[in-house]
């Protein structure tokens, strides 16, 4: 498919096709070239998302200018997983040609909910002036490693490391404990767990509750996932699962121990704050695509 962008100069011609595996090399010196990018925060890298649809690719003469993708995953919901750009034109006027081939993509008779993540002031910009509307905050929060007394839990409560041949039932555990934007797909959870530091299950009468997945470079120690089932909340089950991560990262001697929540999920924060978590002051706005007459339901 051809297109034509005026940027104040003579009208070249574009090209727009599916990102392809043999694609990989130009793709990743393309994302590693002096461009505008914005990457998801993920378990996926931008160039791990290649064999995913939709992803695009918009060519000058097979000049890489701009690539976006935005797979389903989990069911119901995409994400803006990566958007790159080149600085010779603006991403503004590149943007709504790779959003506009992607939502034609992911139009069905159950479209999911297309959401993206504002990192970056000008993907904000782009995310507003293309029907991106904001949905909330995500803030960040440091522990002050002072590690809280342990709270009363169940009797028959347990916790312990996770294991592979846990992760369909934790990626159920995830699907009852989020609501379908926040999900994690268990392909996503698979991820997660290869990549974990500290990776633990809340155990009840033979049944997983509960569980926690952290991250960890040399300095920080990241919790990543935090999830109890609805109908076992509220019995401190959330807080041993943290507590007992601290308590690893401490051994870990890690310089800094974070966490990323909504910034309007009272409970969560409340969880966070009694076990000495406070507000960083950074945070990133949450926008999911809304236009009337290219509804994609929610």
């Amino acid at each position: 498919m051809e297109y034509r962008i005026r940027n104040n100069l003579p009208i070249n011609k574009f090209l727009l096709r599916p990102v392809a595996a043999a694609d990989l090399n130009a793709l990743s010196a393309f994302y590693k070239s002096r461009i505008n990018i914005h990457q998801h925060l993920d378990w996926r890298t931008s160039l791990e998302w290649i064999g995913f649809q939709p992803y695009y690719l918009l060519l000058r003469r097979n000049e890489i200018l701009a690539a976006m993708a935005a797979p389903i995953d989990p069911d119901g919901v995409a994400w803006v997983r990566v958007f790159g750009a080149t600085l010779e034109i603006p991403p503004e006027k590149l943007f709504p040609i790779l959003l506009n081939r992607c939502l034609k993509d992911l139009s069905s008779s159950n479209p999911p909910v297309l959401a993206a993540l504002g990192l970056q002031e000008w993907f904000r910009n782009a995310l507003e002036h293309n029907d991106f509307h904001l949905r909330q905050q995500i803030v960040v929060l440091g522990w002050d490693f002072n590690l809280r007394p342990a709270k009363k839990i169940p009797i028959n409560l347990s916790i312990r490391p996770m294991l592979a041949a846990d992760l369909p039932t934790v990626a159920a555990v995830d699907r009852q404990a989020f609501k379908p934007l926040w999900q994690n797909s268990l392909d996503a959870l698979i991820l997660a767990y290869h990549k974990a530091s500290i990776a633990t299950v809340a155990v009840m009468d033979d049944q997983i509750i509960g569980y926690q997945i952290s991250t960890s470079t040399p300095i920080n120690t990241h919790l990543a996932r935090l999830a109890v089932k609805p109908d076992h909340q509220r019995q401190n089950i959330g807080y041993e699962l943290v507590r007992d991560m601290l308590a690893s990262s401490l051994k870990m001697n890690s310089w800094q121990v974070t966490v990323n929540t909504q910034g309007d999920n009272i409970a969560s924060l409340a969880l966070y704050d009694s076990l000495g978590f406070t507000l960083t002051g950074e945070s990133f706005p949450v926008f999911v695509y809304e236009n009337p007459e290219k509804k994609l339901t929610e």
